[in-house]
């Protein structure tokens, strides 16, 4: 047995629904694929990834009480086909049901819907975050995927990481409403290649022309309900480095104001203007190793049951923003390719957008989680982010 670490404590402390704690990567595949291969190739492979063989215990209320044990794991327990006549109507079901903590909280799942089979790799939060997934899946599938490893943390004062996580909060909205059981998900893919080069010119990232757009998409759905979003606040994840071989869990996060654009500003400079705010905040959230005071206060207010109540009614942040570095080279598992991966991330409190960009082969893909609050503004949104991606990614000046 082992016991939790903070970070570890701190996802658990946050599984208080109305939705489990999930997190999942859906890949579209170009042909059927054998069970009993992927079962073969999988039970080969789990030797390589320990942290699949954990199940947690829990040992009280409190959720840093809890352990880790390593099991036996039986590839028939957590690898199966499902039938799905919608793949990722399919993919949201498994993630609103559920996972048992009575073997260790993971499938890789084979759903089969007419002309098309997608696999789906479902965990829970507590047992690895999204940069390990995507790793995960990776090694499952006979793929090298490295987990995003960022610099090594300078160990500033744990003051530095909570001020990360403050900011004038966001604009009041409609959008921040209680969460509901149930969600949708809007995928929006671009090529990758010309939204890199212009966060280039700009002296930006990826991330940075992600914030943007999303940014845009949420202020169209927030205009068309007669709201005015001077100040889009996300929240965004990031990854620290591992505590032990089997897991991570040190995962930290900061918040970026995205203003309004001044009427004379080009894409290119509020880029730029924005790229130097994103890098002020991870400079504070890497204040501190694995974020130790912001992990301990959530679990504190788990152990309190204020986590939920809290969270329901924030006005600090209008929504989740995850993005993940995927494989640079096509996927393929036993000769069949994959096309596609869509990333699938929890929500939160109020939040009642949450997004999650994931690249693959030179594709960028963008997934909102829509509460159903917001289900009938799904086709708005999208519209918004496929063009606020496209014309980020065109801009020259």
């Amino acid at each position: 047995m082992q016991r939790f670490t903070i970070g570890d404590a701190a996802e658990l402390a946050g599984d208080v629904g109305p939705d489990p704690r999930l997190i999942g990567v859906l890949a579209e595949l170009d042909a059927p694929i054998d069970l009993d291969r992927l079962r073969t190739r999988v039970a080969e492979r789990i030797g390589e990834q320990p942290i699949l063989s954990r199940r947690f215990v829990r040992q009280g209320k409190a959720a840093w009480s809890a352990s880790w044990e390593q099991v036996g794991i039986d590839v028939v327990d957590h690898v199966f086909a499902v039938g799905a006549d919608d793949p990722v109507a399919a993919a949201v079901e498994v993630m609103v049901a559920g996972l048992p903590e009575t073997i260790p909280m993971w499938r890789l799942l084979v759903l089969r819907s007419p002309g098309a089979t997608h696999l789906l790799f479902v965990a829970h939060h507590v047992l690895l975050d999204g940069a390990t997934a995507v790793a995960v899946v990776g090694s499952l599938l006979g793929a090298d995927v490295a987990a995003e490893r960022p610099a090594p943390k300078r160990h500033w004062t744990a003051i530095l990481s909570l001020l990360a996580a403050t900011t004038r909060g966001s604009s009041a909205t409609s959008l921040l409403t209680p969460l509901t059981s149930g969600f949708r998900l809007g995928s929006v893919e671009v090529d990758l290649g010309p939204v890199r080069e212009a966060a280039r010119r700009a002296g930006a990232t990826v991330n940075d022309v992600l914030l943007v757009a999303i940014a845009d998409a949420v202020r169209t759905v927030a205009a068309r309900r007669g709201e005015r979003l001077r100040r889009v606040v996300a929240s965004v994840p990031m990854t620290g480095l591992p505590t032990d071989p089997g897991g991570r869990n040190q995962v930290g996060a900061f918040l970026i104001s995205i203003p309004e654009r001044l009427p004379d500003q080009t894409d290119r400079e509020f880029l730029g203007r924005l790229a130097v705010r994103t890098r002020r905040r991870k400079l504070l959230a890497r204040g501190s190793s694995g974020s130790f005071a912001l992990s301990a206060v959530l679990a504190g207010l788990g152990r309190l049951g204020w986590y939920r109540p809290m969270f329901e009614r924030q006005r600090a942040i209008t929504t989740l923003v995850t993005n993940l570095r995927g494989p640079v080279e096509p996927l393929t598992v036993h000769g069949v390719g994959v096309r596609s991966l869509t990333p699938i991330s929890p929500a939160l409190g109020n939040v009642t957008m949450v997004f999650a960009a994931v690249s693959h082969a030179g594709r960028l893909r963008v997934t909102a989680r829509l509460d159903r609050s917001v289900w009938g503004e799904q086709d708005v949104l999208t519209d918004a982010l496929r063009a606020a991606l496209t014309r980020l990614a065109a801009s020259r000046v």
